[in-house]
C-alpha cells in the first residue's frame, strides 16, 4: 500500500455551519474557462462552480422527456452540453446557459458514456465481443472508432461486461485520460490523434481479486480508479476500491486517496478526510474535490 505523503485539506464555505450541497447524483462535470460544469441528476439542474471562489449558480433542466444517466458529458464549444439517457440509449443535447433540452436522438446503439474529444463528441460504446473499437468519435450523424482502445474478452458474458466498463476522465489540449473500472491500476492517455500512452498509476486495491462468489461476479475484479484528472503539471487519480471488498460492497472502503502522477513517477499521494466522489479540478496549489456527501472542498498541494 502507497502512504500518505502529504495531507491538507481546507473545508469549503459554508452557510448557518451546513457543509454546502452540490449534487444530489453526479452526472459528469467538464471545466471551461472560469467555470466547472456539473451535472446533477437529483434534482436535474446544471451547476456551474466558480473556480476561484467555488460559489456554486444553478440552472434546472427543462424540456420533458427521460432521465439523463450519470455516464459523463460532453460540453460544447456553442454552449451546449450532451448527456446520454434512458440508459445509454438516447443522445440529449442540453443548452449550458438555460437548461432546456435542445435534441434528443435515438442511437442505432447503447453507449455507456460520452466525453469530449476536444471539438468532437466522443461515444464509449458497449461492446459483446472481444477485439472492437471501445471509443467512437461523431463524425455528422454516425460515429466512427477512434483510438486503440479495444474491448477485452470475459470468461462469461456478465464478466465481458464488467471488464469492458470504461470511463474518461478530464483532459488537455493533448490528452484525455481513460480507464477500465476493473483491472489492472493504469491509465491511458488518448492523444489527438487517437494514439494511446499507458501511466501506471497508484493503488490501494489488492492485486489479485477474490475469487467470486457464484451470486456476484463482481466480485472476480478489482477497481483501482474512480477518477482522472490531467493537467500540465501531471495526472491526478482518485483511488477506488481500498482494500478486500469491492466498491459496492457492505462495509467497502473507497475513494480515500489521490495520487499525483508524471513521467511515469509518482510525486504526491494525498489522503482524504472522507470520501471522494470526483477531482473537479486541479491546478497549482490545490485541487477541487466533489466527495461523496455531495460537499465541495478546495484541498492544497505542493
Amino acid at each position: 500500500m502507497i502512504l500518505s505523503l502529504a495531507l491538507c485539506v481546507l473545508p469549503a464555505a459554508s452557510t448557518a455551519g451546513e457543509p454546502p450541497r452540490l449534487v444530489g447524483e453526479f452526472g459528469g462535470r467538464a471545466v471551461s474557462g472560469s467555470d466547472i460544469l456539473v451535472l446533477d441528476l437529483a434534482p436535474p439542474a446544471i451547476r456551474l462552480v466558480d473556480r476561484r471562489t467555488l460559489t456554486v449558480r444553478t440552472t434546472p433542466l427543462s424540456g420533458g422527456g427521460g432521465r439523463l444517466d450519470p455516464y459523463g458529458i460532453a460540453a460544447h464549444r456553442d454552449g451546449t452540453v450532451s448527456a446520454l439517457a434512458d440508459r445509454g440509449r438516447t443522445l440529449v443535447r442540453l443548452s449550458a446557459a438555460t437548461g432546456e433540452r435542445l435534441e434528443s436522438r435515438r442511437l442505432p446503439e447503447p453507449g455507456q458514456g460520452v466525453t469530449s474529444f476536444w471539438d468532437r463528441l466522443g461515444l464509449i460504446a458497449i461492446r459483446l465481443r472481444a477485439g472492437e473499437p471501445l471509443l467512437l468519435e461523431q463524425a455528422g450523424e454516425r460515429f466512427r472508432p477512434f483510438s486503440t482502445i479495444l474491448s477485452r474478452s470475459g470468461a462469461t458474458p456478465a464478466a465481458h461486461l464488467i471488464g469492458n466498463l470504461l470511463r474518461c476522465g478530464s483532459g488537455t489540449e493533448g490528452a484525455l485520460p481513460c480507464w477500465f473500472l476493473a483491472g489492472p491500476p493504469d491509465v491511458a492517455l488518448v492523444h489527438r490523434d487517437g494514439s494511446v500512452t499507458r501511466i501506471r498509476v497508484p493503488t490501494f486495491a489488492p492485486a489479485v481479486a477474490r475469487k467470486a462468489a457464484g451470486w456476484d461476479p463482481g466480485a472476480a475484479f478489482v477497481y483501482p480508479v474512480r477518477d482522472a484528472f490531467l493537467e500540465p503539471g501531471g495526472l491526478w487519480v482518485l483511488s477506488n476500491q481500498e482494500g478486500d471488498r469491492t466498491p459496492l460492497e457492505e462495509g467497502a472502503v473507497r475513494a480515500r486517496h489521490v495520487a499525483h502522477v508524471r513521467e511515469g513517477r509518482t510525486l504526491q499521494v494525498i489522503a482524504l478526510d472522507r470520501e471522494g466522489r470526483a477531482i473537479l479540478d486541479a491546478g497549482p496549489g490545490r485541487l477541487v474535490m466533489l466527495y461523496a456527501d455531495r460537499s465541495i472542498g478546495a484541498v492544497s498541494v505542493r
